[in-house]
């Protein structure tokens, strides 16, 4: 009964009109995370149970394709209950994995079914005034999959994007409207749509997505070649639009040097080891010791969060003080 209704109470009351109300979203979705970690079957059990509710809800939106239907999915409450799951398996599959392995492996079957719902509310409706929302789903996913260290593949999504036509072939309408801080927002207001302060603030968001999801991935054995395919098609990018955009062409080049610097890096850590790649265990193994965060892109990404952290808190500041 206390599994139930907290979770209710907390889909019930997680709808974002403030950037204020975030912080008490957050400490809602805390506390009910740490509920969870009392008892492996029940919290298995209620678990499934929502998680199934929401996909059926987006089997439904993704049959029906109305309005009425995609609102049912793109509002706070569904996003928030999606961040909620994505946190409980984050934390007890991933962060508190070896403190809890009993909930760790009675809850690890349902990483799957949470990703394909979330991959299948980024694909709803891929429009440019839902940016704000892919971004916060990539970011879920991004959370997942580095907890847990299962694989999801976040940079196509993210590639997408900056493939739109918003980036490659309108020109943004200029505005003297304020900065927009995505964290509170699902969908592009309707003065912001099409503006350049809008898409900036999209491609700073997408930007520090691709770097941490690089980062991530940045002490594998097999990196450099992972990340050939993105890294082609940023070259590209850059190339077609950088013109258009030089601040994020900048940027885009400072990226790809951490990314080319730390395939070097594994490289030479690949030419010292005395395995075959047939032996998983080893291969998986490989840089163990390594943070993430010390490689020239996982520097790189920290340093890009750490920006992103400071705008938050001067706009937060300034709510506040309005």
């Amino acid at each position: 009964m206390a599994l139930k209704g907290m979770y209710l109470t907390y889909v019930r009351t997680s709808n974002v009109k403030t950037l204020a109300s975030l912080t008490t979203i957050q400490l809602m979705r805390n506390c009910g995370v740490e509920l969870y970690g009392c008892d492996a079957k029940a919290s298995y059990q209620h678990a499934f149970v929502y998680i199934r509710q929401l996909a059926i809800h987006l089997r439904n939106s993704m049959q029906l394709r109305s309005k009425e239907s995609f609102r049912a999915i793109y509002n706070w409450q569904f996003i928030n209950s999606l961040a909620f799951w994505v946190e409980v398996l984050s934390t007890y599959c991933g962060d508190r994995a070896e403190d809890l392995p009993e909930l760790c492996n009675t809850l690890e079957s349902l990483v799957y079914p949470v990703t394909q719902v979330i991959l299948g509310v980024v694909r709803l409706v891929p429009t440019a005034k839902y940016f704000p929302l892919r971004i916060h789903c990539l970011s879920m996913l991004l959370r997942l999959s580095s907890a847990t260290g299962i694989y999801i593949p976040i940079l196509p999504l993210a590639i997408e994007v900056l493939e739109s036509p918003e980036f490659l072939s309108r020109r943004p309408l200029k505005s003297t409207l304020k900065p927009l801080l995505l964290d509170a927002q699902l969908k592009a207001p309707k003065e912001y749509e099409h503006t350049r302060v809008y898409l900036e603030t999209v491609l700073e968001s997408v930007f520090g997505l691709l770097a941490d999801a690089i980062a991530a991935q940045s002490v594998r054995i097999a990196f450099p070649e992972w990340v050939v395919p993105a890294t082609l098609q940023l070259r590209r990018w850059r190339k077609r639009v950088g013109s258009s955009w030089t601040r994020f062409s900048k940027q885009l080049q400072g990226l790809l040097e951490k990314i080319d610097q730390t395939s070097r890096l594994v490289q030479q850590n690949r030419s010292k080891i005395d395995f075959s790649p047939s032996n998983l265990t080893a291969a998986n193994q490989f840089m163990s010791t390594t943070s993430p965060d010390s490689t020239p892109i996982g520097a790189y990404a920290a340093a890009l969060r750490k920006v992103r952290d400071q705008q938050r808190t001067t706009l937060l500041d300034a709510e506040r003080g309005a």
